[in-house]
């Protein structure tokens, strides 16, 4: 009976844990581009910059290493003033970061 308790248990934190996991990822992400459809470059690089640590705990660091790319491709084009360039990487940039929530979630394309 002890050990069926502390299975059970085990399988309730588990459960617990990726519910949380994949909210924070969530409001993190959302929030981020948010200030990125308002045109607050600079608020969400501080934000995501921030949110390193704990992502970086979360997330394939692939994953991560691209939205880093393509932020500094972003603000590049933004200080050069290359139109052309700014909404090309915002465009892909967005998409990156709207598909980091995707990776949390418990589902057949995510586990093979």
């Amino acid at each position: 009976m002890q050990r069926l308790f502390l299975a059970l248990s085990l399988f309730a934190l588990l459960i617990w844990g990726s519910l949380w996991s994949s909210r924070t990822v969530e409001a993190t992400v959302d929030a981020i581009v948010q200030d990125m459809e308002s045109g607050r470059l600079e608020q969400a690089y501080e934000k995501w910059s921030a949110a390193q640590t704990l992502l970086g705990s979360l997330l394939l660091h692939e994953e991560l290493d691209e939205v880093n790319r393509l932020f500094a491709r972003v603000r590049t084009a933004q200080k050069e003033q290359i139109t052309d360039d700014l909404l090309l990487d915002r465009t892909e940039l967005l998409a990156q970061l709207r598909h980091l929530p995707d990776l949390e979630q418990p589902n057949l394309k995510n586990l093979f």
